[in-house]
């Protein structure tokens, strides 16, 4: 079997900041690599590097030599791996040929975790919004936990029972609403919110509805009216309801149902008040 019948492996782009391992990240892909630098090949006997073995290229970011890389792509048919600190400084006609991984202070300190404590779980983000919270809340299994996350976090307890009145059975929450909370300390409220519900729950979470309010109000102090009563009346009269609707705009028309404001065209005439300073001037 000759070399052109052996099949190309792709290329690998590892990118990340100084210091995030990538270097030894690429010798995790080639066991007796040759190890060069983007901006230092020169013309080399490709086929005398043992497929193998392969070849890591560092700093494919600054100067590298294209053409030569390249060239090293189209013949060697071994695992090639690039080292870049970014992404956009590698360029194109190299990088659409490699698949890009990432390297990482977490990610690196992950595998050498993972290299010494194979069976460690992965570390968990507690600092939680209420969306989160109260997503974890509904299916976590383990309420030991879920209070401690509840007493890390500490939500405000009115906002905590909106959100769970949506998604569990009020009566569940009479005992926590109407005598635990603000009585006594604020971790036994949440620890006893904790225990109220199992976990375990499926789908979706509800989350709190806004209250309608009405937008007459707002309209009765524009029109200095005392309140929505007064107003109705006020509006059986043409002449306050010809006049209201100058004061308002067509939205706040709408809402009293006292018709639309008349639009002016560009061909209206324009009516002059006959003792006006702008007929003088």
């Amino acid at each position: 079997m000759g070399l052109t019948s052996i099949k190309s492996v792709r290329p690998i782009l590892i990118t990340g900041k100084p210091g995030t391992g990538k270097s030894q990240k690429a010798l995790t892909f080639c066991e007796e690599p040759l190890i060069m630098y983007a901006n230092e090949i020169n013309d080399m006997d490709i086929g005398s590097i043992p497929i193998e073995n392969g070849i890591i290229i560092e700093d494919v970011h600054f100067k590298p030599k294209k053409e030569d890389i390249l060239r090293i792509l189209r013949l060697y048919k071994g695992q090639v791996v690039f080292t870049s600190i970014n992404e956009k400084s590698v360029p194109e006609e190299i990088k659409g040929k490699c698949q890009i991984k990432r390297a990482g202070r977490i990610n690196h300190l992950r595998e050498s975790i993972e290299t010494i404590a194979p069976n460690s779980e992965l570390p968990v983000n507690t600092d939680m919004d209420t969306y989160t919270l109260v997503m974890a809340y509904m299916k976590e299994p383990d309420r030991d936990k879920m209070a401690g996350l509840l007493k890390f976090n500490s939500p405000p307890d009115t906002q905590v029972l909106s959100w769970l009145a949506e998604n569990i059975h009020p009566n569940r929450l009479i005992f926590v609403d109407g005598v635990v909370k603000r009585r006594w300390s604020s971790d036994y409220f949440y620890e006893i919110l904790s225990y109220i519900h199992g976990g375990n729950a499926y789908g979706r979470i509800n989350m709190p509805k806004r209250n309608a309010y009405s937008k007459v109000p707002p309209i009765c102090r524009k029109l200095g009216v005392k309140d929505e009563k007064t107003l109705r009346q006020l509006l059986m009269d043409e002449d306050f309801k010809e006049w209201a609707k100058k004061k308002l705009n067509h939205s706040e028309c709408r809402i009293l149902k006292i018709g639309e404001k008349k639009r002016r065209k560009k061909t209206d005439p324009v009516v002059y008040d006959v003792g006006s300073l702008e007929l003088f001037m």
